[in-house]
């Protein structure tokens, strides 16, 4: 299966990582394994395009859920959500944290997924 990663989200990455070249990349991800397959997750491929990165929590070189509140509070509308320390974030919340119940807490690391074109390959800075 042919598929990339969103460049908006790569940009991202490439952005997280020129700042924080020694970070921890542990639970780094991109395109999804069998588990998010079997259910509706933006790390599946679709269209050819996958809309979701995590990046790792390294609290001494990369604060990875600092990261995810200033995602949040940019409102930036490529976002489609933010999952960070047991809680999401969406513009379908006015941008507010509500609890996440979901079976991964993500503390370890957060999980942005991005919206389709125009924004998933919009190249725009993020606020790292």
């Amino acid at each position: 299966m042919v598929w990339r990663l969103a460049g908006g989200l790569v940009h991202m990455r490439d952005q997280v990582n020129r700042k924080y070249p020694t970070r921890n990349k542990a639970s780094d991800g991109t395109i999804g394994d069998r588990a998010h397959m079997a259910r509706a997750s933006d790390h599946n491929v679709r269209g050819g395009i996958v809309h979701a990165l995590d990046l790792t929590h390294d609290p001494v070189r990369f604060d990875a859920h600092a990261f995810a509140e200033r995602l949040r509070q940019s409102r930036d509308p490529r976002i489609k959500y933010i999952i960070s320390n047991r809680r999401i974030a969406s513009s379908k919340d006015n941008w507010g944290w509500r609890k996440y119940g979901g079976s991964n807490p993500h503390s370890s690391h957060i999980h942005v997924s991005i919206k389709d074109n125009p924004h998933a390959d919009n190249k725009k800075d993020w606020p790292v």
